[in-house]
């Protein structure tokens, strides 16, 4: 199969970035930035969104462009058409904003989630070149092709949900699909790498089922991480004085139950491929640091647990999962590639 270096270096490139969304988009959950743009693809009707309220101020002689937005008396309004404003308010060249109830500014949680948007959309450049290549080159690597436009359609996919999030003020399950997107965006990118990269020695095929059954117990953890982030949400609501020392242990759901249990699975899983490959000698790349980042992964879940879901600590609780799925999934990928 014919290896493609440019190939390579842009899925590196977009792995980079994707990444990169992915921690800024957990930012985004820890901060509670998540409504910090009421409306997409701008921010308040802006490119550039504003960094102090005087901008969604409402003001005698100021001109506004269709599709800016100003709060007045709690609400926000949304210019109509490009006009200058006069002596009085006048309802005829606004409409009230009415995809949610979600009214507040807040600079920080905006600029926030414009970065998380903006890194999002240059995440596409990269991603776009892939899929053209990709296309272009069909006839010498199907694989490529398929893998490439995968990733394109899955990103397009991605951007869509993310209005939808927005324009339903957070959907709890649209959010956990938001995350899913994003681990299908990762492996892809990781197998396309991996066939334009030389192939290593093969596994043996009990480690290479034990790192496929591995990545599956990896990829279930963080889809129920995920549903307990939003059980914390919906528990805290957007009240950043409620308590968070005890909201885990007051959510009578099953699922942080289930979450924190499943851990234990994972840990016998890894313990198993630990012997797996002393067994048969395996040389898996990057395997200390899949155990490192397992043990890291764990001390930080039981920091989260108990001293009451410190912000700091749960983007690094992502980006670590994150880490680990790629420490699984491209030796395994790799393992398929013929010498």
């Amino acid at each position: 199969m014919e290896r493609n270096p440019l190939v390579r270096r842009l899925a590196t490139i977009s792995l980079v970035l994707i990444f990169l969304v992915i921690v800024a988009g957990s930012v985004v959950r820890a901060t509670g930035s998540g409504m910090g743009c009421p409306d997409w693809p701008q921010c308040f009707g802006y490119t550039i969104p504003p960094t102090d309220v005087a901008t969604l101020t409402w003001q005698t002689g100021r001109r506004f462009e269709e599709g800016q937005m100003i709060l007045l008396k709690d609400q926000f309004w949304v210019a109509t058409a490009d006009f200058t404003t006069s002596d009085a308010f006048a309802s005829e060249n606004w409409t009230l904003f009415d995809r949610h109830d979600y009214t507040i500014f807040n600079p920080v949680h905006t600029w926030i989630e414009f970065i998380n948007r903006l890194i999002g959309a240059l995440s596409g450049l990269p991603v776009l070149a892939l899929a053209i290549i990709g296309v272009w080159g069909v006839r010498r690597n199907v694989w490529n092709a398929v893998l490439s436009v995968g990733v394109l359609f899955l990103l397009l996919f991605e951007a869509w949900l993310g209005k939808l999030v927005v324009d339903g003020n957070l959907v709890p399950n649209q959010i956990t699909i938001h995350m899913m997107g994003s681990v299908a965006i990762v492996l892809l990118l990781l197998a396309l790498r991996a066939r334009n990269t030389k192939a290593p020695a093969p596994l043996p095929r009990p480690v290479r089922n034990g790192l496929l059954f591995l990545l599956l117990l990896i990829v279930i953890q963080i889809f129920l991480g995920t549903q307990t982030r939003e059980l914390v949400d919906a528990a805290l609501g957007h009240d950043a004085a409620v308590s968070r020392l005890n909201v885990i242990p007051s959510i009578e759901a099953m699922m942080p139950k289930i979450h924190r249990s499943f851990a234990w699975v994972i840990l016998i899983a890894t313990s198993f491929l630990y012997y797996l490959r002393k067994k048969h000698q395996a040389a898996v790349p990057g395997f200390g640091a899949l155990i490192f980042a397992i043990g890291l992964e764990w001390t930080v879940g039981v920091v989260l647990y108990f001293l009451g879901l410190p912000k700091a600590m749960q983007p690094v609780h992502l980006v670590l999962s994150i880490g680990i799925l790629a420490s699984i999934s491209y030796p395994l990928f790799l393992s398929f590639r013929k010498p």
